[in-house]
């Protein structure tokens, strides 16, 4: 896997005692990846569509960040994969046992919140973003490279088990 861009949240916070020893941090490092800003970006569009809230499944997300990945490294932006075929196959090989699928791709947005606009403003991507349907989500990022033609790459795995 890749290194995941991150964006702090809160910064670390140390209080010293009279004998000048550290005690525990005041503010744990909190950091949000690109992927949880997607991810609860959602969850905050549904709530205010009247939905409910989509469940974190960490499988979503590491399949979500593979095919991200793969779209870079392979060249390609498409949802089906050259390396995995379709968007159920790729999660049936990853052991997801869903009983519906949906994929949102995206690529060349700086921010989540570039990539969620971008979503919201396509009926197709809205839809899976908004359906009732699905249960659970995971979010994928990879940042482009010299070689890529993308500057990012977005991927959105939604299912319902």
């Amino acid at each position: 896997m890749t290194k995941k861009k991150t964006v702090t949240k809160r910064k670390s916070a140390t209080k010293k005692t009279s004998t000048n020893h550290k005690t525990e941090l005041l503010f744990p490092l909190q950091e949000t990846t690109f992927a949880d800003e997607v991810f609860a970006l959602v969850n905050e569009e549904r709530i205010q569509a009247g939905l409910l809230p989509l469940s974190r499944l960490e499988i979503l997300f590491e399949v979500a960040e593979i095919k991200a990945l793969d779209m870079r490294d392979n060249n390609y932006f498409d949802h089906v994969s050259p390396t995995y075929g379709t968007p159920g196959q790729m999660l049936t090989q990853y052991g997801v046992e869903w009983t519906a699928y949906g994929e949102n791709i995206a690529a060349g947005q700086r921010t989540p919140a570039a990539v969620m606009e971008a979503w919201m403003n396509s009926p197709g991507h809205r839809a899976n973003i908004l359906s009732p349907k699905f249960t659970h989500l995971g979010v994928g990022y990879a940042p482009g490279t010299a070689d890529s033609r993308y500057r990012s790459y977005w991927v959105q795995e939604f299912v319902r088990l």
